[in-house]
C-alpha cells in the first residue's frame, strides 16, 4: 500500500512539474466570509500556522489551486493559501491555473536516516533524521522523497496527515534528543547520562528544553496536561502502573511516534524502545500529559 501510494506521488510529481512550468495569467479572486475574515495560512491546511486576516472583500491575485481545494494567493506582499470555499474567482480563470500537489508529509521509521544530496545511495550524505521526525516533502522520485535538505529513502519513512506535520516542534525535537540515549545504563535514582530511571530519564529531557517537571513517576502525572492515547504527540510523556503497584503511575517514558517510546526500564535492560501495544505496557497503561506546549 504504502509503495503504491509512493508511485502515485512520483507520477503526479512529474506531471506537476511539467504543468507549472508553464507560464499562467493573473487571476483576480475575492475574499466571501459574509461579513467575517478568511485565514491566510502558510500551508494548504487548517492545521498550519495563520500569516494574516483577511477581511471580506480582500481582492487577491490567485497564483495556483491545491489539489485539496486551496488556492495560493498574494495579498499585497504576502504569500500564501486560503480556502477555496470562501474564495470567489471565475471557474474559468480557475482552469488555467497551475495545479500544485498537496503537501505531502513524511515521518521517519528507523532510528537514523540518511539524507542524501540525490536521490540514490551513491549520492553524498548530507544529514540525517531521527526516528519519529516529521518534514515535508517537495517530490517523489525513484523510490527517494525529496526534502528541503536533500533526498530520503521511501522505505524507511511513512506518509502522515497535515494535524501530525503541525504538531512537529519542540515535542518532536524532545523526542528526537531522548533517543541519543538507547543504549544507556538504567540506574536506580539515576537522572543523567551516567544513567537513567524512567523518570529520571524523563526529567533530564525536559529538562534540558527547558521544563521544569517533577521527580518521581506518580508526581509527573501532575505535570503538563492530560492527552487522550488517541491524540499522543512525540514528545509527550506516557505513564504505567505496573502489577502489584499502589502508586498512581510506577513507570513513565516518552513517546516518540508510531505506536512507540523511549523509556529506562529495568537495570538488565537499560534505555530501549518499546510498544505501547505490547500486551504487559497496554494493560497497564494510566495516561499521557503533554509537557510540550
Amino acid at each position: 500500500m504504502q509503495h503504491s501510494r509512493f508511485l502515485a506521488r512520483a507520477a503526479l510529481s512529474l506531471a506537476l512539474t511539467a504543468a507549472m512550468a508553464a507560464p499562467a495569467l493573473a487571476v483576480s479572486g475575492t475574499v466571501d466570509t459574509e461579513g467575517s475574515t478568511l485565514r491566510l495560512r502558510a500551508e494548504a491546511n487548517t492545521s498550519s500556522s495563520v500569516l494574516r486576516q483577511l477581511a471580506h472583500g480582500t481582492q487577491v491575485e490567485v497564483l495556483s489551486a491545491v489539489e485539496n481545494g486551496w488556492y495560493k494567493v498574494a495579498a499585497g506582499e504576502e504569500t500564501g493559501y486560503v480556502s477555496g470555499e470562501y474564495l470567489k474567482v471565475s471557474e474559468q480563470e480557475v482552469e488555467g491555473l497551475p495545479v500544485e500537489q498537496e503537501p505531502v508529509y513524511i515521518q521517519v521509521t528507523t532510528s537514523v536516516l540518511n539524507v542524501r544530496s540525490g536521490p540514490g545511495t551513491g549520492h553524498d550524505k548530507v544529514g540525517q533524521l531521527n526516528y519519529g521526525r516529521v518534514v515535508k516533502s517537495t517530490g517523489a522520485e525513484d523510490g527517494w522523497y525529496q526534502i528541503e535538505d536533500g533526498y530520503v529513502s521511501a522505505e524507511y519513512v511513512s506518509e502522515v496527515d497535515a494535524a501530525l506535520a503541525s504538531q512537529s516542534g519542540k515535542g518532536q525535537e524532545m523526542a528526537a534528543y531522548a533517543l541519543q540515549f538507547v543504549g544507556y545504563p538504567y540506574v536506580y535514582g539515576g537522572s543523567s547520562p551516567s544513567g537513567f530511571d524512567c523518570s529520571g530519564l524523563t526529567s533530564y529531557v525536559c529538562k534540558q528544553f527547558g521544563y521544569s517537571i517533577n521527580r518521581t513517576a506518580s508526581n509527573q502525572l501532575n505535570n503538563g496536561v492530560s492527552v487522550s492515547k488517541d491524540q499522543l504527540q512525540a514528545g509527550d510523556l506516557v505513564f504505567f502502573r505496573q502489577n502489584g503497584s499502589t502508586k498512581p503511575a510506577s513507570h513513565v517514558g516518552i513517546y516518540i511516534g508510531n505506536g512507540q517510546y523511549v523509556h529506562a526500564s529495568t537495570p538488565g535492560v537499560g534505555v530501549i524502545i518499546s510498544d505501547l501495544s505490547d500486551p504487559y505496557i497496554s494493560n497497564g497503561y494510566v495516561g499521557a500529559r503533554r509537557i510540550a506546549q
